[in-house]
């Protein structure tokens, strides 16, 4: 059980609670949002083929945010009143509904959705972080990631046609990606964005590990099967952003003092496990790391050499100075450009006449317009401000939201990117209460007796 002392200093409602009724809500819709995220994709390529199931199963994950927020518990509390733009984005929102260039107002609902339920998320939590313990669950995130990462290698090493290296809809997407001559893993999920986005989680799942003191052994092993898992993603992106987030962490808790002393403690354990591999010629694990990279690299010169690496690059950029936006302030309605909505209630003529557009950055101005832009910005800042992180890593994560991974069109990306930092600030800013209660307590600890102030002098056990 966790300190339950009140800090001196904050109101009570910011204590630390005990894990009973009173918070239960809370953590169950969480692991609830991990859970379907994870293996929702599962349950979506490998045991139905119905498009309604894999439809609904979406939508749940895409919904969780929301019923987080209003089916809270009783000691939670919305989070409009603490973060007032928030009413002005989600004001935004709904006003977009009934834009005059929306198709129907179901895109601009579904707008609502995918615009909305990332932020309602993190700014849910950041007003009750108090009701949040989540260093419970992380055997559980442990068990899922190794789930996932061993999975990932036994796909690496199949054919195409095996059933685990399938796509939730085969029947449209004949054919599976591949770099070089093998599959580009999916985990348990339905396509590659899924695993992409999980890697997400995966890198800040590390950092949660590098704060709980895991020994360093399991620590340098899961960022080093991070890396290759996304080396056998084949995605660029993804694995720039793994290290994006990976290594200025690593830094941070392992100044260059400490790394002498982690060389040494990692010495034994890495002539162990070198000796295993060499042994275990039945277990080719380094012939697949290397072979993960080879194609990897190859992958990259290729995409360089052709062109298409330039233009993901400065494609979005490009596409904002020369594309002509009809609606450049309020945009043609959020909703309108997104997949599920189109499939479902059709094309609007606006975006035909834009035509496609595969950048997030783009996709934004065009169908929330400039003001869109704007609110986003302000989001991110205020929520980088309220984390718990050292100034360059909470900029580090804002970048990642605002440029670097889609969070509004890749639901996975924006339910695992948000899970994540969830995770590490309510680990951070608990071991930063729990110091500065350890701190004021034993600089004067106070006992309330009979109405009484009695100052005790013995020392704290």
């Amino acid at each position: 059980m966790y300190s339950q002392v009140v800090p001196y200093g904050l109101p009570p409602e910011t204590a630390p609670l005990p894990l009973n009724a009173a918070n239960r809500r809370e953590h169950a819709i969480y692991i609830v949002w991990f859970l379907v995220a994870c293996f929702g994709g599962a349950l979506r390529k490998w045991f139905t083929t119905s498009g309604a199931v894999s439809n609904m199963v979406l939508l749940v994950q895409m919904a969780i945010p929301f019923l987080m927020a209003f089916w809270r518990s009783n000691k939670a509390v919305l989070p409009f009143r603490k973060f007032p733009l928030l009413n002005v984005f989600f004001f935004y929102l709904v006003l977009q509904i009934w834009n005059p260039y929306q198709l129907t107002v179901w895109h601009g609902v579904l707008g609502v959705v995918i615009y909305g339920g990332f932020w309602l998320a993190l700014f849910f939590y950041l007003a009750n972080r108090h009701l949040f313990d989540l260093r419970q669950f992380i055997k559980l995130f442990f068990i899922v990631a190794v789930v996932e990462i061993v999975l990932a290698f036994v796909q690496y090493q199949l054919p195409t046609d095996h059933v685990l290296n399938r796509y939730a809809n085969m029947d449209i997407i004949k054919q599976i990606a591949l770099v070089g001559s093998r599959v580009r893993v999916t985990g348990t999920f339905s396509y590659l964005s899924g695993f992409n986005a999980y890697l997400l989680f995966y890198a800040l799942m590390v950092w949660a590990f590098i704060r709980l003191r895991f020994t360093i052994w399991i620590i340098t092993t899961a960022i080093i099967f991070g890396f290759v898992a996304s080396f056998m993603t084949g995605s660029r992106s993804g694995t720039l952003l793994y290290l994006l987030m990976v290594v200025p962490v690593f830094l941070k808790e392992y100044p260059p003092t400490m790394l002498g002393k982690l060389l040494f403690r990692l010495l034994i354990p890495g002539l162990i496990g070198f000796g295993v591999v060499l042994l275990a010629k039945k277990i080719p694990l380094g012939e697949v790391i290397a072979e993960a990279y080879e194609n990897f690299a190859d992958r990259v010169k290729q995409n360089r050499s052709s062109g298409e690496e330039r233009s993901r690059v400065t494609g979005d950029f490009e596409a904002l100075q020369n594309s002509r936006f009809e609606a450049p302030v309020f945009g043609i309605g959020t909703g309108s450009t997104y997949q599920g909505a189109t499939a479902l209630f059709g094309v609007s003529p606006h975006v035909s006449r834009f035509g496609y557009v595969e950048g997030e950055s783009v996709r934004v101005v065009l169908e929330g317009g400039i003001v869109m832009v704007l609110l986003r910005i302000i989001l991110v800042v205020q929520m980088a401000l309220a984390f718990s992180f050292t100034w360059y890593i909470r900029w580090v994560l804002a970048f990642i939201v605002l440029v670097a991974a889609p969070t509004v069109f890749n639901v996975h990306n924006a339910a695992f990117f948000a899970m994540g930092v969830i995770l590490v600030d309510n680990i951070i800013w608990r071991q930063q209460l729990e110091k500065t209660n350890r701190a004021k307590i034993s600089k004067a600890n106070r006992i309330v007796v009979a109405g009484q102030t009695v100052i005790n002098t013995e020392p704290n056990l």
